[in-house]
């Protein structure tokens, strides 16, 4: 036997809710052999198994290793894992997350897989504006991995915009059929696209038929009722869909209801296509909650969850969450960048307060401060809330580690206390 051939570490999730770690040449394989029956002796009866989370480890040798430490794992430290093992992308978000936007959180943060450009309209034939050429220009968007998202019904528009961003060395592209702002869905664009089955399945046979780059597909459930979801995937799954995002809402729903995450559950396991869930995500304990309820998932996309905090996919991948001065320095660069880009600070204000709608309830900010943040008109005004904000959260985390650190040293203290009451006893021959 060849030791240095690639094994694979895996983790199973029983049927009773349990994991089972194990390492295999081929973990697929070796899933097929638990369901028969003729796997670890602790899966027999425990079904159904899946697959939920698989790591390549150079050889047996580094597998058995890595088998030992996650085996030492808690349940919670497994979660953190399985959902480590997903990507992570920046959901699209008109006015939101433009190149300087990406450039700030890659710089600050990190933590994000991938990006995505708010949607792109392009005109007859595919061509694109100046403003949409500046915001996917290769120069504004280096050491990220960007998808632009085309928004569009002609299949010719489609096809001639994909050629155009493959030329500039773009190797993806995604399709959206998931805004519902009603000046897009009125001409049968985004979520509108849902209404009409048949024209999107000629649309899809159209494009597939043209283009050999990676297309994905952004999607909404339907427009009315997640019931017409089903006829849509069966669509779908004709086409060789890079990877299918499905945000759980119908356009109904706009932004108001919450993410339908049961049907997503339900949906997953028929799906044959790679999925990525979007919907709703706003700390680290959902995220791993959707790896571990949908264990097939290829990705999570955030949107306004990593808007809030900057900093949730590098906490995913086991980092420290945002600092206070950290947030300060990179809410400080994106008003002064956007002060230069839109040669208006005016204009970068309302930009800023885009983000801070997000970001002051994640802070906990009190209602007063952030009512006058809100109404700020002049730039100065709105540099000192910010300054006190950002002072105010520090005094807050400040507060909240000597917290955690007396717990710590309370706790160290009756540790060590017990310990020295079990020597003692021990010395006198009597263990309490």
């Amino acid at each position: 036997m060849n030791n240095r051939a690639e094994w694979s570490l895996y983790i199973l999730r029983c049927g009773d809710g349990t994991f089972y770690t194990g390492i295999a040449r081929d973990a697929t394989r070796r899933l097929e052999e638990h369901q028969a029956g003729k796997g670890a002796k602790y899966t027999r009866g425990r079904g159904p198994l899946e697959l939920i989370y698989q790591e390549t480890c150079p050889d047996r040798s580094a597998a058995l290793q890595r088998e030992a430490a996650v085996k030492k794992l808690s349940r919670q430290q497994k979660l953190e894992l399985i959902a480590s093992g997903l990507r992570i992308d920046l959901a699209p978000m008109e006015g939101v997350t433009d190149c300087l936007y990406r450039q700030a959180q890659n710089r600050f943060f990190g933590g994000v897989d991938r990006y995505y450009t708010p949607f792109l309209s392009p005109g007859q034939g595919g061509v694109f504006n100046k403003k949409e050429l500046a915001q996917i220009a290769p120069e504004q968007n280096q050491g990220i991995d960007l998808v632009p998202q085309l928004l569009t019904r002609r299949a010719e528009d489609f096809i001639g915009a994909a050629r155009r961003l493959e030329q500039m060395g773009y190797r993806r592209v995604n399709l959206n059929l998931g805004c519902p702002s009603g000046t897009v869905t009125a001409k049968g664009k985004g979520a509108g696209f849902l209404a009409v089955p048949h024209e999107l399945d000629r649309f899809l046979e159209q494009i597939f038929s043209a283009l050999t780059m990676e297309i994905s597909v952004k999607t909404r459930l339907g427009m009315k009722d997640p019931a017409e979801f089903p006829p849509l995937l069966e669509i779908f799954q004709r086409y060789p869909i890079a990877e299918l995002i499905v945000h759980p809402r119908v356009r109904q729903d706009f932004y108001k209801e919450p993410a339908r995450r049961e049907i997503f559950l339900q949906i997953a396991p028929q799906c044959a296509l790679p999925l990525c869930y979007n919907g709703d995500l706003t700390s680290p304990e959902q995220c791993r909650r959707m790896a571990e309820q949908a264990p097939g998932l290829r990705a999570l996309m955030i949107g306004r969850g990593l808007i809030a905090d900057p900093s949730l996919g590098r906490r995913l991948k086991g980092g420290p969450a945002a600092s206070a001065q950290e947030l300060r320095q990179f809410y400080g660069y994106l008003y002064e960048n956007y002060s230069y880009a839109f040669q208006s600070p005016q204009n970068a204000l309302r930009r800023m307060k885009e983000l801070w709608r997000c970001l002051l309830p994640a802070l906990g900010c009190d209602e007063k401060n952030a009512k006058r943040l809100r109404k700020a008109v002049q730039p100065a005004e709105y540099l000192a809330l910010a300054q006190q904000i950002f002072d105010w959260y520090e005094q807050k985390q400040r507060a909240a580690e000597q917290t955690s650190g007396r717990k710590n040293a309370i706790k160290h203290s009756l540790e060590s206390g017990r310990k020295n009451a079990i020597k003692h006893s021990l010395e006198k021959g009597a263990i309490p």
